[in-house]
């Protein structure tokens, strides 16, 4: 994680650094990433890297946590999401859509993330952390609603919920990070009507 010197730092100047370190990640992958280049970008001397992160992985690692931290962040002033439940987050699914575009490469170093297998289950839990502050929220507005079962644990319907998005969720980053192609309109229809699926399957289960 990043050192005190890091956090010290302006907010103006993380947020340099670490566009820089996830441009890099994203155009070359983590092994061929170089740190010089990454501190030529943000215009910094080459040894401040190791000033602000113990190695390359753990800047990595902290790049996926910024990231998905500033497309929350992002998506919470759009959505307002801390006034949601699950079942509305799900909905929003054009807002979503539309952030995603905004900060593309955030999602495509988000998906670069989930596929380094080195780097898989550190990229995931700090994903998984920043994740977990907004999905408590949304599972304790559902209860509050009366729209989510209140005999169960949140930590259980919080598990049950990413159980049943997880897939989801990475099928969708790829579509919306792919480099190829801009997603088409029937992509999109095909993507609401599995979310609507999805949706039915968290409200009912798979029981008949």
């Amino acid at each position: 994680m990043p050192t005190l010197t890091f956090r010290r730092l302006r907010d103006e100047k993380q947020e340099t650094i670490m566009r820089a370190a996830i441009h890099e990640f994203v155009e070359n992958g983590f092994t061929r990433a170089k740190t010089g280049d990454i501190a030529r970008s943000a215009g910094i001397a080459k040894g401040s890297i190791f000033q602000y992160f113990k190695d390359k992985k753990e800047l990595f690692i902290y790049c996926a946590e910024w990231s998905l931290d500033v497309f929350l962040r992002v998506l919470d002033a759009k959505m307002q999401i801390g006034e949601m439940d699950v079942f509305e987050y799900l909905q929003y699914h054009s807002a979503i859509s539309e952030v995603l575009g905004e900060e593309r490469e955030l999602a495509m170093f988000m998906q670069v993330a989930i596929n380094e297998p080195g780097l898989l289950d550190a990229s995931m839990k700090t994903m998984y952390d920043v994740g977990e502050i907004y999905t408590k929220k949304l599972i304790q507005n559902g209860k509050k609603r009366g729209t989510l079962r209140m005999d169960i644990d949140d930590e259980m319907l919080m598990e049950f919920f990413y159980a049943v998005t997880d897939r989801f969720s990475r099928r969708w980053f790829r579509l919306y990070t792919s480099i190829m192609s801009e997603t088409s309109e029937e992509n999109k229809r095909a993507m609401a009507a599995e979310r609507d699926q999805m949706i039915i399957l968290l409200k009912k289960g798979m029981g008949c």
